[in-house]
């Protein structure tokens, strides 16, 4: 039986709703530690800018807060939001 969670997303899909409620995902292998975040940026910002701050934050917080280092961390922009679009 489909999880209730796989349910869920492909009635979206089927709908045709975005769900962006997967933001990251973290994984541990023998390398270390990989994190995802999956993001929406708003038209118009730097993509690579705003990428390289969003990994570098998330770098220095898992460092200084949880004393993990993160071996790799992706950002993936799944969707540019234009100002007034819904």
């Amino acid at each position: 039986m489909a999880s209730k969670s796989a349910i869920r997303d492909n009635f979206q899909a089927l709908l045709g709703k975005k769900n962006y409620a997967k933001g990251v995902v973290v994984k541990s292998t023998d390398a270390g530690i990989t994190v995802d975040v999956y993001t929406v940026m708003s038209y118009g910002v730097k993509i690579s800018e705003v990428s390289k701050n969003i990994q570098e934050r998330v770098k220095f917080n898992l460092e200084n807060q949880l004393g993990i280092k993160a071996e790799t961390v992706n950002v993936y922009v799944q969707n540019i939001k234009v100002v007034g679009e819904n």
